[in-house]
C-alpha cells in the first residue's frame, strides 16, 4: 500500500467538517483528478507520464471520533482517504492499494494536498456574511472584497459546481456571479447607467479578493441563487 498525507490549520470544529464531508456530491467535484460522481460511483482520472488512467469506484463513508473515512473500491484497487481533526489541525491521508501502486506516490501527494486545502477553504466559508438564507434566497450584509470569496465558497457547498447568484442593493446596484464546473467564469456589475461584464476563469476554492477589489460592494444585497443545468 502506498500512502501520502497533508496537514493544515483549520478554523472549524469537527461537526462543521462532518457536515461538509457528509455530502460528497458537493465536495468531490473540487478534489484533484475528479471527473464524475453518479449513483454513488466516483470517477477520477490520474495523469501518469503521458497517459491518463481512469479509475471508477464505489464510495462508502464512515465516521468516528473526529475522524471520517472515504473508502473507494474499484476494479483496479482500493483508495482510502482518512480525514482527522485534532488540536485545530486537519490531516488528510490518501492510501492506494492496487494497480500501479509503485508509481502512485506523487499523485497521492497531490490528491491529499488538494483535498486538504479545498476543505480548509470550505471551512473558512462558514464565516461568510450570509444571513437569512432560505431555499434560494437570502441576504448578504456588507460584503467586502475580503469576504466575497468565502461567500461564493459557501454557495458552492449549498448549490454545487454550477450556479448563478444575483444580488441587488437598496440603491439599485446589481451584482451577479456565474460559476460553471466549479470555476468563477463571469462577474456582472450594473450601477446606474454603467454596466460591466468581467470574464474570469478561477476555481472557487482558489478565489481570493483580487477579482472583487474594484466592485461596488460594502452594501447589503438581497440575493437569489439559481442552479445551472450541467452538461
Amino acid at each position: 500500500m502506498k500512502s501520502r498525507g497533508w496537514e493544515v490549520d483549520i478554523n472549524a470544529d469537527w461537526e462543521t467538517l462532518k457536515t461538509i464531508l457528509s455530502d460528497p456530491k458537493k465536495t468531490l467535484p473540487f478534489f484533484p483528478y475528479f471527473k464524475e460522481f453518479r449513483e454513488n460511483k466516483v470517477r477520477f482520472e490520474v495523469p501518469r507520464f503521458i497517459f491518463n488512467f481512469g479509475y471508477e469506484f464505489k464510495l462508502d463513508i464512515g465516521f468516528g471520533n473526529s475522524e471520517a473515512i472515504y473508502t473507494l473500491s474499484g476494479e483496479r484497487g482500493i483508495l482510502t482517504v482518512t480525514f482527522k481533526v485534532e488540536h485545530g489541525r486537519l490531516r488528510v491521508t490518501a492510501s492506494w492499494a492496487g494497480f500501479g501502486e509503485a508509481l502512485m506516490g506523487k499523485p497521492l501527494e497531490i490528491f491529499a494536498r488538494g483535498i486538504t486545502e479545498a476543505l480548509q477553504e470550505f471551512c473558512s466559508s462558514f464565516t461568510c456574511p450570509v444571513v437569512g438564507m432560505s431555499s434560494e434566497e437570502g441576504e448578504v450584509i456588507r460584503i467586502t472584497p475580503e469576504s466575497a470569496p468565502a461567500f461564493l465558497k459557501r454557495l458552492a457547498l449549498e448549490f454545487g459546481t454550477d450556479f448563478i447568484v444575483e444580488g441587488t442593493a437598496e440603491d439599485g446596484t446589481y451584482l451577479a456571479a456565474e460559476v460553471v464546473e466549479g470555476r468563477l467564469v463571469e462577474l456582472h456589475v450594473r450601477q446606474g447607467l454603467k454596466e460591466t461584464v468581467i470574464n474570469t476563469d478561477i476555481s472557487v476554492v482558489e478565489l481570493d479578493e483580487d477579482p472583487f477589489r474594484d466592485l461596488p460592494l460594502n452594501r447589503n444585497f438581497k440575493i437569489k441563487v439559481k442552479k445551472l443545468p450541467t452538461g
